[in-house]
């Protein structure tokens, strides 16, 4: 869908936007998602757009979705965790909800709240920043995939480590989004699995 010229304007505003929520000290309860998903559904209510138009392709997508997120999880933890120990030589803290442990209402209140936070993200990387890019930039979508993965890495707290797990977990998302005829259904539960299956490996005392 092609963006009217009159609404490109926004664009700078909607970067602006974007950085302006990554420098913000957001209290630790709050995922970054939750204000640039309020702030993508402004953008989208001015261009006259719906987040339902997103959410198409059914089961199959969710499917792929979420055993793409059980496999990136597999190997963010087989693979990845002691490839960047070995090259910080400080050890990756997986552990960010101990109330979990031994507590099975902590859990169901826990993967409520992360699996929010994992459809807001969604939300706004894909639905938001990469949708935009794809709209204005015409060609391969190579750049904007790129480009929405490292939104995510500069929005994300934590240390390089964590911000470059983000990165890549973006882009392999980015992928998703594209190779799914740009629907959000694929990535939303791809992510939802990776965040939801780390919290439940916490609470299993699995991961610390």
């Amino acid at each position: 869908m092609t963006e009217p010229r009159e609404r490109r304007g926004l664009v700078p505003l909607e970067l602006g936007l974007v950085l302006a929520i990554a420098v913000v000290p957001w209290p630790e309860g709050i995922p970054v998602g939750i204000p640039l998903v309020v702030t993508a559904s402004v953008m989208r209510w001015l261009r006259g757009r719906s987040w339902a138009e997103l959410f198409r392709g059914g089961a199959l997508h969710a499917g792929v979705g979420a055993l793409a997120g059980a496999v990136a999880l597999g190997i963010a933890l087989v693979a990845a965790t002691p490839l960047v120990e070995s090259l910080t030589a400080s050890a990756v803290e997986w552990s960010r909800f101990p109330i979990v442990r031994g507590s099975a209402s902590q859990l169901g209140v826990v993967l409520v709240l992360v699996g929010i936070g994992a459809l807001c993200a969604e939300l706004a990387f894909r639905g938001w920043l990469l949708e935009r890019v794809l709209e204005l930039s015409p060609g391969p979508p190579y750049l904007p995939v790129m480009l929405g993965a490292l939104a995510e890495a500069i929005v994300t707290p934590g240390d390089v480590s964590m911000r470059l797990g983000a990165g890549l977990f973006g882009a392999g998302l980015g992928w998703m989004y594209v190779a799914g005829g740009r629907s959000i259904v694929g990535p939303v539960l791809a992510r939802v699995t990776f965040v939801c299956g780390a919290v439940v490996l916490e609470a299993l005392k699995l991961i610390g």
